[in-house]
């Protein structure tokens, strides 16, 4: 009888552990289960986890990739190739980048360049408070699945959300097809006097420059072990941010990111930084700065507007041999 009894228990156990499990996928509000079908519901989506999943499920669609932070999404794929992909999120760093490459080449995925973006998230967030953060945790191929997935089952964590989903509203209009596309989605806020003096430095930012330095080290080794062109850029960020940013040490990392790689600088100061008409935040600029982005890399456009930009510095090209007076000007250009 005792026995009959435990098994009751038991499988009653089990299936509360199952619906509990069936309702957090059904709900899912980082969307990690539902990685090909994704849902604009109002709670940001795990977009690490999603657009790696598409990827390697997809390893023949692109042999181009955008690597970096919630600022590239503002730079559009597209405007690079047909076979270019954005794999921007929030937060993006380069150690985590790493492991996604990794991960697209050993599943045949013929990776032919690697845009890189960096900036001062880069230098001051330790990509390990990242694994305590559902919206940011990083996929890793050598772990098991159900490794990453754990936390997302939590019933409590589904449930806290539900309030967020129900209320949203504003579904975005090809919210899926740009996400599986060119994984570009844009910000649509507008930068205001007001959002400036709400903007502080985030408090877990801590310098993390030479873990950075380190992190690009190996993932622009792995690029030329595997002959993948590897172009990195330093995001542009309004000129309220990047003083902060230069008081905390900014520039010591962007001198000593040059010893391990050439890279264009588009932060400091300049028509396109100083006007917050350029800019969604104090942090994100708009997809027409990322346009000129694209024609600088790419050695197009020569407009006398672009010409006017480079000759303030926007988009020099810095090389080890030159990053000792580009960082000066960072310095002294107001």
């Amino acid at each position: 009888m005792k026995k009959k009894l435990a098994l009751k228990l038991i499988l009653l156990g089990f299936l509360c552990v199952a619906f509990a499990c069936g309702v957090s996928m059904l709900i899912d509000p980082y969307n990690v289960f539902h990685w090909s079908r994704a849902r604009d519901n109002g709670v940001e989506p795990n977009k690490n986890y999603v657009k790696t999943q598409y990827v390697l499920h997809h390893p023949e669609q692109y042999d181009t990739f955008i690597f970096g932070n919630s600022r590239v999404g503002s730079i559009d794929a597209s405007g690079i190739g047909d076979t270019c992909y954005n794999m921007y999120y929030s937060e993006g760093l380069p150690a985590e980048h790493y492991e996604n490459l990794k991960a697209f080449v050993a599943a045949g995925v013929d990776v032919k360049t690697v845009y890189l973006g960096i900036d001062d998230v880069t230098c001051f967030v330790d990509p390990a408070i990242h694994d305590d953060q559902l919206i940011r945790r990083p996929f890793r191929a050598q772990e098991p699945e159900i490794a990453f997935l754990a936390d997302y089952l939590d019933p409590s964590v589904a449930l806290q959300s539900l309030e967020t989903m129900v209320a949203y509203t504003g579904e975005e209009p090809g919210f899926r097809e740009r996400l599986y596309s060119t994984g570009n989605y844009y910000l649509d806020t507008d930068l205001t006097a007001e959002s400036l003096e709400l903007e502080e430095w985030p408090n877990y930012f801590a310098w993390y420059g030479e873990g950075a330095i380190e992190d690009i080290r190996e993932l622009n080794n792995f690029c030329d072990t595997n002959e993948i062109e590897l172009i990195v850029f330093v995001n542009p960020e309004y000129e309220r941010r990047f003083d902060e940013a230069v008081e905390q040490g900014y520039l010591d990392f962007l001198k000593e990111l040059a010893g391990i790689t050439d890279y264009y600088c588009f932060c400091g100061y300049n028509d396109i930084t100083t006007d917050m008409a350029n800019f969604h935040d104090i942090s994100h600029y708009r997809q027409n700065v990322g346009d000129l982005m694209i024609q600088v890399m790419k050695g197009e456009g020569n407009g006398e507007a672009l010409q006017s930009l480079r000759a303030q510095g926007f988009g020099r090209y810095v090389t080890a041999a030159n990053a000792e007076e580009v960082i000066e000007n960072l310095k002294g250009i107001e």
